[in-house]
């Protein structure tokens, strides 16, 4: 007896069948929140093993999730919060889109990002276990831009 299939419903079936992969230098997720803040959830597991290291000196011991997002003046997040899942201690760098996201990348000061594009790069704390890797979620708070400068009524 021969079964016949669908092309549409075979290639649906090997898609689900694939793994998710994380996020990598070569092909980063994008991650622009709007003005009211917004979340991001992924993991690193699966993830940009090309890294030996971050910021000079931090050693690379996951793989990473790599997100690329602009800041620009209008810009409204004030705070970015990383939450690592259950056993899994994660950490955040920065850097600039111009000075790469692999080995050794410049890092940002998190708290002097000027306008430009970055890479957020998700990854095991340096101190874990080699080859650490979990869930996260990325969270960016916002606010209005806009400051009151006077106010009357008449």
């Amino acid at each position: 007896m021969t079964r016949t299939f669908p092309l549409a419903g075979l290639i649906c079936c090997v898609l689900l069948s694939l793994p998710v992969m994380a996020q990598t230098c070569v092909a980063p997720d994008s991650f622009q929140p709007p003005p009211a803040g917004a979340s991001l959830s992924g993991t690193t597991c699966g993830g940009d093993t090309t890294a030996t290291g971050y910021c000079g000196s931090m050693a690379a011991t996951g793989p990473a999730y790599v997100i690329e997002s602009t800041f620009s003046a209008n810009r409204t997040f004030q705070n970015i919060a990383l939450t690592g899942g259950p056993g899994f201690n994660a950490v955040i760098y920065v850097s600039s889109l111009s000075d790469g996201c692999g080995t050794n990348a410049a890092c940002v000061p998190p708290d002097q990002i000027p306008d430009g594009t970055y890479f957020i790069i998700v990854t095991a704390a340096p101190d874990g276990a080699q080859g650490a890797c979990g869930p996260f979620t990325l969270t960016a708070d916002g606010s209005f831009p806009v400051t009151l400068q006077a106010f009357s009524v008449t």
